[in-house]
């Protein structure tokens, strides 16, 4: 097992490199201000090239999204009171999937991907809505290889950088389960970092304590970041934990602080980093080696992403052997007009 030892060497001399890079900073994309009266109307003009059509179905999407969520919220302001105004609410949909060649032939593994911020001030009155479909540890694992049913329900925030979640799983067996969640930032000149911790109950999976910590240190427009995560379920007694590094150069990022995105490294609005992952059921106890070199930037305008990730990967359940492929997705962000110009697809150029 030399080959991950050689790779997280030469993401150690790249962090070094890194530490005497340019003073630039990266560029932050982030979901629009606003409001829905405040969105410019649709243009009248005929779309003449493919791009214009991708943009017109988008702003299509993104105004109808809007629109709904406005009369629905303004619904819960009363008769008495005075409803509040519905500011814009950013959806992300994304796909990832991977082709990988093992030794008995090739296995295709897809997963689309669905993230809504719900802002409805008017319902906030009485409580708080999400939808996700991030599965309820939070694991930071091949999110190809994994089937998340959206998850929707009520949260409360009791105290502050502290969530309580109770709803639903929906699936053709629907599960209910709720949990409480601690996450924080820290800054220290140029190191970030990134602590979470949870207690969940899901029926049908019964009590588990998941948590990690993401610490990174920009220099420039390069980053090197290390990722921690373990999961214990009570039911099966069992200990699942992930160490991630990754290290490279990134003259862009989506503002986004969800933990598995930082450890795979889908954060990345633009730029190459090298990654190397290490997985293990056990506290002393691995099963599964990793490296690979995602490559990602804008396909169009500043709103739609891909990603191009080329992988080797060692598995105890099979044999050790060194299986390669490749991972590709992308990320559609409805963060605001198409038509608008985004300073990050020039950055990224």
């Amino acid at each position: 097992m030399r080959s991950p030892s050689i790779v997280l060497g030469v993401l150690l001399v790249a962090t070094a490199i890194a530490t005497r890079a340019e003073a630039e900073d990266p560029e932050h994309v982030r979901p629009s201000t606003g409001t829905f009266g405040e969105l410019r109307k649709a243009s009248t003009e005929l779309t003449d090239t493919f791009g214009e059509y991708l943009d017109d179905g988008h702003d299509w999407i993104y105004r109808r999204l809007q629109h709904l969520l406005e009369g629905f919220d303004t619904r819960f302001a009363g008769s008495q009171g005075t409803p509040i105004v519905v500011p814009l609410s950013p959806l992300r949909i994304g796909l990832d999937s991977e082709f990988l060649h093992r030794q008995r032939g090739w296995t295709f593994a897809a997963r689309p991907e669905f993230e809504a911020t719900l802002r409805l001030p008017n319902l906030e009155r009485r409580f708080k809505v999400f939808i996700t479909s991030t599965d309820l540890p939070e694991s930071p694992g091949d999110p190809a290889l994994e089937r998340n049913p959206i998850r929707a329900g009520v949260r409360l925030s009791p105290l502050s950088h502290v969530d309580f979640d109770v709803g639903v799983r929906v699936k053709l067996r629907p599960s209910a389960f709720a949990a409480l969640r601690w996450t924080s930032e820290f800054n220290s000149g140029a190191v970030h970092g990134y602590p979470f911790a949870k207690t969940y109950v899901e029926s049908g999976l019964g009590f588990g304590v998941s948590g990690g910590l993401a610490v990174e240190r920009w220099s420039g427009l390069w980053i090197a970041r290390s990722a921690s995560y373990a999961n214990w379920v009570r039911n099966t007694s069992a200990t699942d934990w992930t160490q991630t590094f990754l290290v490279g150069r990134a003259p862009a990022v989506i503002q986004e602080r969800r933990y598995d995105r930082l450890a795979a490294g889908h954060d990345l609005a633009c730029g190459a980093v090298a990654r190397v992952t290490v997985s293990g059921d056990r506290v002393s106890r691995t099963s599964l080696y990793e490296a690979s070199v995602l490559f990602k930037r804008p396909l169009h305008g500043g709103w739609l992403y891909g990603y191009l990730e080329p992988v080797v990967r060692w598995e105890r359940d099979f044999g050790w052997h060194p299986d390669a492929g490749i991972r590709i997705g992308f990320d559609a962000l409805f963060w605001g007009l198409a038509e608008t110009p985004a300073k990050v697809a020039t950055h990224c150029r």
